[in-house]
């Protein structure tokens, strides 16, 4: 019983330490201070710290990926509100446990022990199709677990909007509800638009590169400005004379990404359009897409440790929120339907994007079985006048206003 009492102390104290410093740096030390034993008394336990998190993700976390998989495939195959009532209160009353599996199977693909073990419920859950399960109700169900995932890290992250996630409820049932034979076939194209850019002869932008690579392959704690310096062929003193600090550095690698946007203004103006939603949804799990989506992946997670990173992604999340009050003749209501669109969109992408980090199933995906019923269903949102917004938004896209931002 003691024995058993030590193992529920230690993964209550793993789980505190990845949200509250991030997977990468828990340490024995602070596991045993927290659960009340002693330094030795872990390594009794457990060999190292990845054996840990191995034991907390089949005793715990495991189960959380598990049920929430099956709660998403359950919407889909009976969408009604009492399906996707269990899926949301995921969000609505997500555990520290939630927080901390999406946090894990996130970064697993860094930590070879531990992705032995994920990889069970990857292959098992994720990547097999039930023989009474449509192509069409996994894909879907494969987006909303991404979806889920976002809003839960988001969530924890940034706090809980409950008007956000009532639109998207709303708007991913209604969704749910087309039949598959009613949707489609979309033709798309492999994206080139995402692909970061070889450096130049300066160094900024040289550090910008390199630490887009360091970051998304190894995470922020582990992206030295040592382990950068190398890449860039500088020294470390020279990047302490551009910036203060690893964290400045990343945050300026981070508006460096800014200046290719998630979605350009243009592109909003027409998200609402046959097959642009597809095509955003496909770019956002392209293989083409690798160092951005990693990058972005690692930046998101360790936002919750650093009030500047933290800032830094809410205002690449925000971005084209500060175009909202430029429309004319929208109301209140309508520029706050038009927001809750925004995010919705945002989290959709952000979900398929960090899905694809975990398996190769997004390969496979028929993104318009998700994309286009939730095309249709933001259509129609009676207090979103889109005819009109989007003629605004090609207008202001025209007259050049297509790179705001917030500083």
């Amino acid at each position: 019983m003691r024995a058993l009492t030590n193992d529920e102390a230690i993964r209550s104290a793993a789980v505190t330490l990845v949200l509250r410093d991030g997977i990468d740096a828990i340490s024995f030390r602070d596991v045993g201070r927290i659960a009340g034993l002693t330094h030795g008394a872990l390594y009794a336990r457990f060999e190292d710290v990845e054996e840990l998190l191995v034991d907390l993700w089949n005793e715990v976390l495991c189960h959380q990926a598990i049920e929430l998989f099956r709660t998403a495939m359950e919407a889909t195959s009976d969408p009604n509100e009492q399906t996707m009532k269990a899926l949301f209160d995921f969000v609505h009353n997500a555990l520290p446990t939630d927080a901390a599996m999406v946090q894990v199977l996130l970064s697993s693909r860094r930590f070879p022990i531990l992705r032995e073990e994920v990889d069970t419920f990857i292959h098992d859950d994720l990547e097999t199709i039930s023989v009474d399960v449509s192509s069409a109700n996994q894909s879907r169900a494969l987006l909303l677990f991404g979806l889920i995932m976002v809003q839960i890290l988001q969530n924890s992250l940034f706090g809980l909007n409950g008007a956000d996630v009532d639109f998207l409820e709303a708007i991913v049932l209604d969704a749910l509800k087309v039949d598959p034979d009613q949707v489609e076939v979309v033709e798309l194209r492999e994206p080139t638009d995402r692909i970061i850019s070889p450096p130049n002869g300066d160094l900024r932008s040289q550090l910008a590169f390199h630490t887009f690579g360091a970051v998304g392959k190894s995470g922020y704690t582990r992206a030295t400005i040592s382990r950068i310096s190398r890449r860039a062929n500088c020294s470390p003193g020279a990047i302490y004379k551009l910036y203060p600090s690893k964290e400045d550095l990343v945050i300026a690698a981070t508006r460096k990404i800014m200046q290719a946007p998630w979605i350009t203004l243009a592109a909003l103006a027409e998200i609402l359009d046959d097959g642009v939603l597809t095509q955003l949804l496909f770019s956002a799990a392209s293989t083409q897409n690798d160092v951005r989506k990693s990058f972005n992946l690692e930046i998101a997670m360790a936002s919750g440790h650093s009030d500047k990173i933290r800032a830094a992604v809410e205002t690449q999340l925000q971005g084209l929120e500060i175009l909202v009050p430029l429309l004319d003749g929208v109301s209140d209501e309508q520029r706050n339907q038009l927001r809750h669109m925004i995010r919705a969109v945002t989290a959709v992408t952000l979900g398929t994007s960090f899905l694809s980090t975990v398996t190769k199933v997004t390969d496979q995906i028929d993104f318009n079985q998700f994309a286009e019923p939730l095309r249709r269903s933001i259509l129609q949102r009676d207090q979103l006048p889109w005819p009109e917004i989007s003629r605004q938004l090609k207008q202001l896209a025209g007259s050049g206003q297509t790179s705001l931002r917030r500083d």
